[in-house]
């Protein structure tokens, strides 16, 4: 039998190696976004609609951490401004502040006053997760704790679903994960939502306000029961034109900084 050439052979491991890039392909391509029926869309877009219109929320907030076995009280002022600021001054029995978070499109700073050191992280889920518990973008968490909640941008498929014990919801799926609203199909106003984003699953219930007045309170839950925030408002306020400079948190000199940008 005649040996096969070099130079066929040569073709052949080139043919096997082009193949088995094009298969590698085929297999991490994401998957393709499919077209919302015009229902799923409407829904959306009532929701989507009711976040853009958001400008700012301020307000007493006293806040119950659970994780770990341990709990956390804080009590002190909340500032929002959309899309993604955030500020939380938690204050002592006796006024002065003890944590000072703030959180701006291009970092989050984290301040223990109490231990005279502050934290610099860039603006990510994993940032949000520090000081709260929850891996939120900070968009997300803007919309989530002013009742004014953010759908998932560009999702690959959604769904209406039939209604449960809490109504009517609406699904979406995007290559970040899956999210879930329960929302009145009128006015975009959501009760609850689950985020199915990675390992830890979460459940965030809003309660009270109404279309065009703050919530009164937000619960937040991992579904495996490891973590819990609940939070209460008192005297909320939305859209009030507040000065954005309250939403900087500035460290002063003395203060050990670790910045992790």
């Amino acid at each position: 039998m005649t040996p096969p050439s070099p130079h066929r052979s040569s073709l052949r491991l080139v043919a096997v190696l082009l193949l088995a890039q094009a298969l590698g392909a085929c297999a991490t391509a994401p998957a393709p976004r499919q077209l919302l029926t015009a229902e799923v869309e409407a829904a959306r877009r009532v929701i989507e609609q009711r976040w853009l219109t958001f400008g700012d929320f301020r307000s007493l907030a006293e806040i119950k951490i659970q994780r770990d076995g341990r709990v956390q009280q804080l009590a002190g002022v909340l500032l929002l401004r959309a899309p993604g600021a955030l500020r939380f001054e938690a204050l002592s029995a006796f006024g002065p502040p003890i944590l000072l978070v703030g959180a701006a499109p291009d970092r989050v700073t984290i301040w223990e006053v109490l231990k005279n050191r502050a934290f610099i992280l860039p603006s990510s889920p994993d940032a949000n997760r520090r000081w709260l518990g929850l891996a939120l973008g900070a968009e997300d968490l803007v919309g989530l704790l002013s009742g004014r909640v953010r759908p998932l941008q560009a999702p690959l498929s959604g769904a209406l679903l039939p209604p449960d014990e809490h109504g009517p919801s609406l699904s979406l799926t995007s290559r970040e994960g899956a999210q879930r609203l329960w929302a009145d199909p009128a006015t975009g106003l959501v009760r609850q939502v689950e985020y199915n984003q990675g390992q830890n699953p979460v459940r965030v219930v809003i309660s009270g306000g109404g279309p065009a007045e703050p919530p009164d309170g937000v619960t937040m839950a991992s579904l495996d029961g490891k973590l819990l925030v609940a939070i209460r408002y008192r005297r909320p306020q939305i859209d009030t034109g507040f000065d954005p400079d309250l939403l900087r948190v500035t460290v002063p000199e003395g203060v050990e900084i670790q910045d992790f940008r």
